[in-house]
């Protein structure tokens, strides 16, 4: 075998062990760059439901602010009177059945307020 057969043998292994080193190299920046598509799409559903929680946190806070309970427990809400057990243990605006009198009824935990003997009274105002 020449020598220059030898050198072209040579120069063949450099450029194969080059060319894997380059597709080892592109391959490990597909994997970083699909890590880090993969921690972006995590952190776009992470900032989602962070705004869903923002939201239903700040309608809670101007329910609380709209709320105000008479003296038989029912919740007033811009003259409508709603079940205070759901408001507050399921943050469940549900707004109350009218019966008679001043008798009221939770149509989804069958809650009963007032009493259907005393006459109807308003909705209480802010003070």
């Amino acid at each position: 075998m020449s020598l220059l057969s030898k050198a072209n043998d040579s120069v063949d292994l450099v450029k194969s062990a080059l060319d894997a080193k380059i597709a080892l190299a592109a391959a490990e920046d597909k994997e970083r760059l699909a890590d880090a598509k993969l921690a972006l799409a995590d952190l776009k559903i992470y900032i989602a439901e962070l705004k869903e929680e923002n939201e239903i946190l700040t309608a809670q806070i101007k329910t609380k602010d709209e709320v105000l309970f008479d003296d038989t427990g029912i919740a007033w809400i811009e003259d409508q009177p709603y079940c205070a057990g759901c408001l507050g243990s399921k943050n469940n605006k549900i707004r109350l059945k009218y019966y008679r009198g001043n008798a009221y009824q939770c149509p989804a935990c069958t809650t009963s307020y007032g009493y259907s003997s005393e006459p109807k009274r308003p909705a209480p105002q802010k003070p």
